[in-house]
Formats: C-alpha cells, structure tokens, sequence
C-alpha cells in the first residue's frame, strides 16, 4: 500500500498528458439523472436534482430547481439567462464560483445558468424559449465553444427528427459504472495515466467511435480543415439568425470561448497528433475568427475569451488538465471579461 501511495504521489507530481482532457473522460463518473429526455430539445437537466459530481480534478454538490435551471427556486432580482453548453452548466465549479453566478454579483442581477452539455446553438435557443415562457427574462447570454458547436449544430438539424432513445422526462439512457471504477476514476492519477493510454490506442488505431468524430471537430483547427470550417459556418449562421428571432429585442451577447489546446500552447501538438492531424499545419484561432465574423454579419455583439484567458494562462490555469472545462480561475477571468463586454455594449443587467 506504500508503494501504490508513493507511486500515485509520483505521477500526481507529473502531471497528465496534454491530450488528456480528451482521453479521460470525465463525464463517465457524473451521477445518473442529472439529465433527462425531452421532446423538443432531446435532453435537458432534470428539476429539482441534487448530487455530487466527482471526479479527478474536483468535488462538487449540484443542484437545480423545478425548471432544471442550476440554483435556487426564486430570486427578487433582475433575470438574465446563460444558455450554452457544458461551459455554461459548470458541474466542474461549486454553483458559486460558475461565471454565470460571478457576472450576477458584479451586475446586481441574476444571470440563471441554463447550460445543457453537449448543446448546439439551435437547442440553445429552444431551451431560451421554454424558460423565457416561466420567467421575466430580460436578456440572454450565450456562450459559444469553438470546440465543437460548429459540428453540433449541423447535427442536431439531423438529430431532432430521429426518435428519442427512451421516454420524455426519464433519465438519458447510459451504462453503469461499477463502484471500484467510480472510486479509480475520483482518485488515482494512476488509474487516469491508464485510462488515457488506452483510450490513445484505440483513437490511434482508429478504433472506437470516438476517432472520425474527434479528427472532424479538430480539423478545423488546422490549414487543412478550413474548407470544411467554412461549410460548417452555414449551418451556424442559421442557427444563430434562430436564437436572434427567438430574442426578438431583448439585449442578446455572445461569449466566444475558446478549447483549452487555443489557450494553453503545450496542448496543441499532443491534441492534433492524437487524431492524426499535424501540428504545423495549425491555425487554432481560425473557428473564433469564423464565428466572430458571423456575429458581426448579423449586428450580435460578442465578447471573444481568448486573449484574457491566454493572459490569465501566464499565472495559473485555466483549464483543468483531465476535464479540459474552466478552472474557478477560468471562471473568474471569463466573468470579469464578459462584465465588461456588457458595459461596452450599453447593457446594464440589474
């Protein structure tokens, strides 16, 4: 027992892989029922959950309320909402430290985090649609991840005419992960060195489902992929005229967030080599440039994270290393940045 205890501080005091934020797979230790089936956006968080979310980098107690919305019942304040992927839902951070909760303070208002993970632009803005019908929502934040919301939102087009694989309101079909692999998975990096070793050979071997997806959505990081870049931002394009029509003249932002390889220098190579793409051939600001020039088409004021997060990178970091979300760190810069691109375009929440 020494020797496992002396052999885990020794990898701890290593570290991880820069391609581990992909390989570990964090999502696999979440608690079962955080999310359940829905008609018009196919998942959505279940109301009124509360659980754990443990993992490697973190431990922390997630609640929502009765329309699925993370944090409390009621609030007396003026509304805005978050809407967004896993970026915005932040499991990763206590419900405090999420920067949906931190804008709120600075602005006096409440900015209520409605983040699904794994949403597009287009459930974005159905997901505002059916909160807007409960609240007095008076002004919309969306958070944009240059990771894979281009892939996301040429897919759900496709998606949302297929059947549900289960039943509405019930929790999303998923394995079970057996309590020893739970237990690994929370507390030895050894077990995490293991993980993602094995899953960089079947990613390698081009085996798993995971290989095709992964090379499409980091493509367009690269020189190679601009072509395929610019036919995913059709799709976008629309899926953002969607969310405006569906905002009508409430003050709308968009927050352009970028992956964590963008931001943090030492990830790049391991990420595009572990999918067979060339590091050389990189131009990693190439999808925030794309989704910029889209927002500007379409008068949508934006606040792009990337250069405060890189700043922020210099003293600590961002992002966790086998999660790829953002650190409380992380969310204190994100918050701090989109705080200011609120005044900058005359919004005052609050």
């Amino acid at each position: 027992m020494l020797g496992v205890a002396l052999a885990e501080l020794i990898v701890r005091m290593i570290g991880l892989p820069g391609d581990s934020d992909l390989l570990f797979n964090s999502p696999e230790s979440s608690p079962i029922g955080l999310y359940v089936l829905d008609q018009q956006t196919r998942v959505i968080p279940a109301a009124n959950f509360s659980a754990q979310v443990h993992s490697l980098d973190y431990k922390v107690q997630v609640r929502t309320n009765s329309l699925g919305l993370r944090g409390p019942e009621s609030v007396d304040k003026s509304q805005w909402v978050a809407v967004g992927d896993s970026f915005t839902m932040a499991v990763q951070v206590a419900e405090t430290e999420t920067f949906s909760a931190l804008i709120g303070d600075a602005t006096n208002t409440h900015l209520w985090n409605a983040g699904v993970d794994g949403y597009s632009t287009w459930q974005s803005s159905l997901r505002y649609q059916q909160i807007s019908k409960a609240l007095p929502i008076e002004g919309i934040l969306l958070t944009f991840f240059t990771g894979n919301d281009f892939h996301d939102n040429e897919l759900f087009p496709v998606l949302k005419n297929q059947p549900l694989p289960g039943t509405v309101g019930q929790p999303i079909p998923r394995e079970t992960t057996s309590a020893w692999r739970k237990f690994l998975l929370r507390n030895s990096y050894i077990y995490a060195r293991y993980r993602i070793w094995s899953h960089r050979n079947e990613i390698q071997k081009q085996q798993g489902h995971f290989a095709k997806r992964w090379k499409d959505e980091l493509s367009i990081f690269t020189k190679s992929g601009s072509n395929r870049l610019q036919g995913l931002a059709n799709q976008t394009q629309r899926a953002l005229q969607d969310l405006r029509r569906a905002t009508g003249n409430k003050p709308l932002m968009v927050a352009v967030a970028p992956p964590a390889f963008v931001i943090d220098e030492q990830r790049i190579k391991p990420t595009l080599e572990l999918v067979g793409l060339q590091p050389e051939e990189a131009t990693v600001e190439a999808p925030q440039q794309k989704v910029i020039q889209l927002l500007k088409s379409q008068g949508i004021p934006y606040c792009d994270l990337t250069s405060a997060l890189q700043a922020g990178q210099q003293q600590t970091d961002m992002y966790f290393s086998a999660d790829g979300h953002w650190t409380k760190a992380g969310h204190e810069v994100v918050a701090k940045t989109v705080t200011e691109c609120l005044k900058n375009a005359n919004f005052n929440p609050g």
